[in-house]
């Protein structure tokens, strides 16, 4: 799909001299240095690939910017303005770009958003049994409630993908129900899920978690739900309401580490009730996906 919305130029560049395999980010920013993350560091885009030296990089002007949004919006802004008014739009294979620009403010709503500025192109990858050395500590006798815990880029989803497939494996596999709220879980795309997320997995995309939970527990009858990026109350409301139905939930937020989790109030009554009984702490300091530490709901180490 990146040859859908990418410049030649920049395309020419990333399949002749680099390994999209290692590639999780380009940055597009207008009239500044397009960059990569590449092999988890951020580097510059330049004829040559990626390079350390930013004189040479490729600079796109605001059109150039602009053209990357309406591509992947197929030329119908409006048909996306749902996705756009938060900022972001997902293509086919799970492909998000993050979006920036000029908001456009009705009655104190986001009406939508105009002169994009900056765009951030996040390739997801398949990393399969990353999350294995782990997962005896999400799902031993019994699938414990587990909280996925990390900085922004640091692997959570690919975490949360492969958590499914593991699952899946269990005797007898759980019905699993994912809840792919931006369309990165699964990738659905006219009806076919273009990442593996197991055999035993229901997916709903671009739902918002408080219908997913409700409408899903009712119609899907889950073992478990696995949700991405629990992000305010009303999301930690509804996944707390999950648990006390009887669903087991494996979900991912954004925070530096479990202790971090502290200092957001929209997790302060589950975190007083121990709704959660594992956390697992991810980073980047060896790559996307570094687990850094298991925990249990009183914080305790368990790996």
């Amino acid at each position: 799909m990146l040859e859908k919305i990418l410049p030649q130029t920049v395309l020419a560049v990333l399949r002749e001299k680099l390994n999209l395999e290692k590639l999780y980010e380009i940055r597009l920013r207008s009239q500044k240095p397009v960059m990569l993350n590449y092999c988890g560091r951020y580097l510059y885009l330049t004829p040559d690939g990626a390079s350390e030296d930013g004189d040479k990089a490729y600079v796109l002007d605001r059109k150039a910017v602009e053209n990357i949004v309406f591509r992947a919006s197929e030329h119908s802004l409006y048909v996306f303005n749902e996705q756009i008014k938060q900022s972001f739009i997902t293509i086919a294979g799970g492909i998000r770009l993050g979006i920036c620009g000029e908001l456009v403010i009705e009655n104190g709503a986001v009406k939508t958003v105009k002169n994009f500025t900056s765009v951030n192109v996040r390739i997801p990858h398949e990393v399969k049994n990353c999350s294995l050395n782990c997962f005896k500590y999400i799902a031993d006798k019994q699938i414990y409630n587990t909280l996925i815990v990390s900085p922004p880029g640091a692997g959570k989803t690919t975490w949360l993908r492969d958590v499914a497939c593991q699952l899946a494996r269990l005797s007898p596999p759980p019905n699993i129900l994912i809840l792919d709220e931006r369309g990165e879980i699964a990738a659905v795309s006219a009806g076919v899920a273009q990442l593996d997320t197991g055999p035993t997995g229901d997916v709903m995309t671009n739902c918002g978690k408080g219908y997913g939970f409700e409408q899903g527990i009712r119609s899907m009858r889950p073992d478990v739900i696995i949700t991405d990026e629990l992000a305010n109350p009303a999301d930690v409301e509804a996944a707390a309401g999950a648990i006390a139905a009887g669903v087991k939930i494996i979900a991912s937020t954004h925070a530096f580490d479990h202790l971090d989790l502290n200092l957001k109030p929209a997790f302060e009554s589950v975190l007083k009730k121990r709704l959660f009984s594992r956390f697992v702490v991810l980073s980047n300091r060896r790559g996307p996906g570094t687990c850094e530490g298991v925990y249990d709901e009183q914080f305790g180490r368990v790996y």
